[in-house]
């Protein structure tokens, strides 16, 4: 590449110089051949520059290139002569501009270019290359070119980095994963997980993920389901059961180490198990007492009632008191299963079903069947039975158990008042 010389009026280079011809009118024949000859016999002074080493000549010749010439210097095919200093009348300085070849390879590409005395910046701007954000050069563009420098310029390529919730784009030149992140000014924690690995080298398009992963403490509060305990009870039936205890859930304190990716529990290990309340039991009382049948007390002394019979309280061979208050004639029913009675006493045979207007509760009797075949036994007033509404039943007898209620029926009765 051939740049112009520079011209003696402005300094830039020019390839060919001019030699001025000056035409004189003769206004007398002997001023002319005297001037004539005097021109050409003159010697013009010229320091010819060439970086830092400068000759001086004394030359007839105004042409730049013989003057040179004259200096002992050689010009290569590209270099210029810088002519600002020199003039044809008086001499003066003639400077060699050495021509300059660059190689600039490009991503790859290469090229030569030709440059004179200049930086690296204006020979990338001369040559029309354009340095964008991220891309890399290998020297500063302020440095001074000389012949067969080389010049690296890496492209920078866009490279997506996703990380709290954002995405961005960066531009860079190449590098590792590492690089990228911080050449962005992003931050990784120690267990932050980052994909592709920190040393993979870049490429373009290459998209990097980072996950953030913050370890804690978490503590979670868990029942203890109670157990459940079977005892055998004498006082209940066979068949029948009852919760007696009942049972209460206990709690427990669990600690964890926990560990969270992105804000999202992804792994926990139990650290500490604490029993903050015991679990309660829960007891059920089975039964194991025969169920009787009422055909088991039919014309036998043995009574119903499961009630003790006072100790001052005399029977007969019959098995009917022989001291009470007063003797009725009534009719009674039987019931069975209530949880509870209206005067607070336990359900049992024993408890009777009274008008308590008739019996106050807490009145002792002693009842028979009418036709003497079966004995009730020593009882005591202790509910309010639904008959009192209906009036076609005295009292009415608590059994052990339904088969004994249907057998029973409405049954005409003595009630002895005790």
């Amino acid at each position: 590449m051939f740049k112009k010389l520079r011209s003696a009026a402005t300094g830039t280079h020019k390839k060919s110089f001019r030699i001025l011809t000056a035409v004189i009118t003769v206004l007398f024949v002997c001023s002319v051949t005297v001037t004539a000859f005097a021109a050409a016999n003159a010697y013009l002074t010229v320091d010819v520059v060439d970086g830092e080493k400068t000759v001086t000549v004394s030359v007839k010749t105004v042409n730049p290139y013989e003057i040179v010439e004259a200096a002992g210097f050689e010009l290569g095919a590209n270099d210029e002569l810088v002519l600002g200093g020199f003039s044809e009348a008086f001499g003066g300085k003639i400077v060699i501009d050495r021509a300059k070849v660059v190689r600039i390879e490009d991503n790859g590409l290469i090229g030569y270019y030709v440059g004179y005395g200049d930086t690296v910046e204006s020979i990338l701007v001369t040559n029309e290359v354009v340095l964008n954000d991220g891309d890399i050069i290998d020297i500063s563009k302020k440095e001074p070119i000389f012949d067969g420098m080389n010049i690296h310029i890496k492209r920078a390529f866009g490279v997506g980095i996703e990380y709290d919730g954002e995405a961005i784009t960066l531009s860079i030149a190449g590098g590792t994963v590492a690089d990228a992140l911080k050449a962005a000014n992003i931050t990784v924690g120690e267990h932050d997980i980052v994909t592709p690995a920190l040393d993979t080298e870049l490429s373009d398009y290459t998209n990097i993920e980072i996950q953030r992963v913050k370890f804690d403490t978490l503590t979670e509060t868990e029942e203890i389901a109670f157990g459940t305990k079977r005892v055998e009870d004498s006082s209940l039936y066979v068949g029948n059961k009852e919760v007696t205890t009942k049972g209460v859930n206990g709690e427990k304190s669990l600690t964890y180490d926990a560990k969270y990716i992105d804000g999202v529990l992804v792994e926990k290990t139990l650290v500490e198990e604490k029993t903050v309340k015991e679990p309660v039991d829960e007891v059920i009382s089975i039964g194991t007492k025969k169920i009787d049948t009422l055909s088991a007390y039919k014309n036998t002394t043995a009574p119903i009632s499961e009630l003790s019979v006072p100790d001052d309280l005399e029977l007969d061979k019959n098995g009917v008191p022989v001291k009470y208050k007063s003797k009725v004639s009534a009719k009674a029913t039987a019931y069975t299963g209530d949880p509870a009675t209206a005067s607070g006493r336990k359900p049992m045979a024993g408890h009777i079903a009274v008008d308590p207007n008739e019996y106050p509760y807490g009145t002792e009797l002693y009842i028979v069947s009418a036709d003497g075949s079966y004995v009730y036994g020593y009882c005591v007033a202790a509910d309010t039975g639904g008959f009192v509404e209906m009036g076609n039943t005295d009292v009415d007898l608590y059994l052990n158990n339904e088969d004994m209620c249907y057998n029973w029926g409405n049954r005409d009765i003595i009630i002895y008042v005790l």
